[in-house]
């Protein structure tokens, strides 16, 4: 891949006087029958789908040491190594939870998952390893939808068997 950093950014409903909340995460892959899939967790609380991802702790160093404690969190993967020429932002204004109406900025980095299936966390109820179609039903927020419709082409362009004879 080539080095990519874009910034997607929600439409705020107001201004927001509280510090925003800074968290990371790890979108994680799979090839399987050559067809790349990116894990999907479903939240226990609101029941909707996303990545592995959380806040950042006042002990974490810096955004990726929030993204691996996180993925290992949740998923019990541990020792991955992340796409370093990866790294997406997430912005939008939190909705249905303790932080309603607070700003949230999510940084996400990408890594291979090890072939064993993950360990949900208590905060997860299901995993599922999602397809172009499974993205777009299973992700109900545009921007996490858009941001794993771009992973898995990227995955489709950079990975893809040489066909040149």
């Amino acid at each position: 891949m080539t080095p990519e950093e874009t910034h997607r950014t929600g439409t705020p409903s107001s201004a927001v006087a509280a510090p925003t909340i800074r968290a990371s995460g790890v979108i994680l892959f799979r090839l399987r029958d050559g067809v790349p899939r990116v894990l999907l967790l479903r939240n226990r609380d609101n029941g909707m789908w996303g990545f592995p991802k959380g806040r950042r702790d006042p002990d974490d160093p810096h955004e990726v040491a929030t993204a691996l404690r996180e993925v290992t969190e949740e998923t019990g993967y541990t020792g991955l190594a992340l796409d370093l020429q990866f790294r997406e932002v997430v912005e939008y204004v939190s909705r249905g939870s303790a932080d309603e109406g607070r700003r949230k900025r999510v940084t996400y980095f990408l890594a291979e998952a090890p072939a064993h299936e993950p360990t949900l966390s208590d905060e997860h109820v299901e995993a599922q390893w999602a397809d172009r179609e499974a993205v777009r039903t299973a992700l109900a927020y545009e921007q996490l939808r858009d941001l794993a419709l771009h992973v898995l082409a990227l995955l489709v362009s950079t990975r893809a068997p040489d066909r040149t004879t």
